[in-house]
């Protein structure tokens, strides 16, 4: 698994660990007071709904860790080198949800009224293969990049918006690294290994979809649609998809709802 002296050639996967090295950042960059505009409504329905992000952030520190000896096994040491950094990500990312709560003084929803959530998680590493992960790991960075980027639209000027665009930077070098990642393998791969990557898509985007109907309530009070999130999420996914090369541009629909399969 370990290497005494990796050749570390992959200039690409390095020069993404730069930029996560040169990109960190801490929470007293945020300004935490900064909660005006922020109805006792709009508190009570952001913890709500930040409750599968803040799940989510700490699920994706267990996946990394538990990925990490996967690339290094497969003998990869400069993706294990960006795993590293964003292993960091996340778990800054977690701690600041974690003191948000505390600031916007609610919170999250307990976890035994969100069993999607864990089932989300158990789906990314049933297969125990790096590249379901990283691809089920770039479909819920792209979820987070949703939820963070519709949290900066509502409340542009609070703390919530505030500390969204900072998180939205990090979500993209993660995008940028499963971009690399996939890229990389999924030309060695066969036609049934690139349908599995489609099967565990859509398992995920049925998850959500209970999960959207579960926070309906709150979502609207927003002023979001749950249908609409999903809907752009998977536009999203789907044009992923196609760039990867997974789907071609004429197959590519619309996303099913699971009450129309079944």
């Amino acid at each position: 698994m370990v290497q005494v002296d990796p050749a570390l050639t992959d200039e690409e996967f390095l020069r993404l660990f730069e930029k996560g090295v040169h990109a960190q950042w801490g929470s007293d960059q945020i300004d935490w007071g900064a909660l005006e505009g922020l109805s006792v409504v709009d508190k009570l329905s952001l913890g709500h709904v930040l409750t599968p992000v803040y799940l989510g952030e700490q699920t994706a520190m267990l996946g990394v860790s538990a990925v990490l000896p996967m690339i290094l096994t497969g003998g990869q040491p400069e993706a294990a080198l960006y795993l590293s950094s964003m292993g960091l990500d996340e778990a800054r990312h977690f701690k600041n949800l974690h003191h948000l709560y505390r600031v916007m003084k609610v919170d999250p929803v307990p976890s035994r009224r969100l069993p999607e959530m864990w089932r989300y998680h158990a789906r990314l590493l049933h297969k125990h293969d790096p590249v379901q992960w990283v691809f089920g790991i770039l479909i819920s960075d792209l979820f987070a990049k949703t939820f963070y980027g519709g949290f900066a639209a509502r409340f542009p000027d609070t703390v919530v918006g505030r500390l969204s665009r900072r998180t939205l930077q990090d979500e993209a070098r993660h995008q940028a690294f499963s971009d690399r990642y996939l890229s990389g393998v999924l030309p060695t791969m066969d036609a049934d290994g690139k349908r599995e990557l489609l099967v565990l898509r859509d398992d995920l985007f049925r998850i959500m979809e209970k999960l959207g109907e579960r926070l309906r309530g709150a979502m609207e009070n927003l002023s979001w649609s749950p249908d609409t999130f999903l809907a752009e999420l998977w536009e999203d996914t789907e044009r992923w998809a196609i760039r990867l090369g997974l789907v071609s541009a004429a197959s590519s629909s619309p996303l099913t709802k699971e009450s129309d399969i079944l």
